[in-house]
């Protein structure tokens, strides 16, 4: 059931993103491509064929509100199929109910495809949850932290306590996380004084290093994240619904 679920929600995604593309993919042709929102472009359904074998493609032919036909550049159009060749039986559950039927002869339905609806439907594929203040308060413990970058400082110690030894010989592996600053933010080690297999060995040096690594790109990475949310949350803000 868990798995049914899943897929119908993949194929309610798949679906809801698609009629998206269709609907501002005819506005970018008629509009040629004006990237003024407010560009008028006028038609308000455009024709969709679904073929026996479940293919959805759009014919080229497109009404406006009067239902005055007219037709998109053929070239146009046949960029746009390949995003409507997503459309099929598994998700017919959101883009049928936005048509209206023509006709359907020899398993083959044609429909008049209502753009204005697919481009105020619901598209929470990509929204994203509105938490600005867990956003904001990461961001000022980022800029609370030790300055930026970060990087690692790694010492092997030998037998004897010393410092500097080769891998094959050394017993305990340190690697400290240093701030810009020359501070020290953290310190990982392991010891391989009981460790006599080379390829275990191996593994706990590569380890501690790996680990280190992956604490000393953390600020960066978080702070790249966040930036990519935020970019992310201002692009769903100028989709239409």
């Amino acid at each position: 059931m868990l798995a049914e679920a899943t897929q119908r929600e993949a194929d309610t995604r798949t679906g809801r993103v698609m009629c998206h593309i269709i609907a501002t993919g005819v506005r970018d042709i008629l509009a040629s491509h004006d990237d003024d929102p407010a560009a008028p472009f006028g038609a308000v359904f455009v024709e969709v064929v679904q073929y026996p074998n479940g293919t959805v493609q759009l014919t080229g032919t497109y009404w406006t509100a009067d239902r005055s036909a007219g037709q998109l550049d053929p070239c146009a159009v046949h960029g746009l199929n390949e995003w409507a060749a997503h459309l099929d039986d598994a998700n017919a559950h959101v883009w049928k109910p936005l048509c209206e039927l023509i006709s359907d002869e020899n398993d083959t339905t044609v429909y008049r495809f209502d753009l204005v609806r697919a481009a105020r439907g619901p598209l929470d594929v990509v929204e994203l949850p509105a938490q600005p203040a867990r956003i904001q308060a990461e961001r000022d413990r980022l800029h609370a932290a030790l300055p930026r970058p970060w990087h690692t400082r790694e010492t092997l110690h030998t037998p004897d306590g010393g410092i500097y030894a080769d891998e094959a010989e050394t017993d305990y592996i340190s690697v400290e996380i240093m701030a810009a600053n020359g501070l020290r933010v953290a310190e990982l080690g392991a010891s391989l004084e009981d460790v006599e297999d080379q390829h275990e060995r191996r593994s706990v040096l590569d380890g501690v290093r790996a680990d280190a690594e992956l604490i000393a790109r953390g600020p960066q990475d978080i702070a790249y994240l966040l930036t990519q949310l935020a970019q992310a949350q201002d692009l769903l803000t100028r989709i239409p619904r």
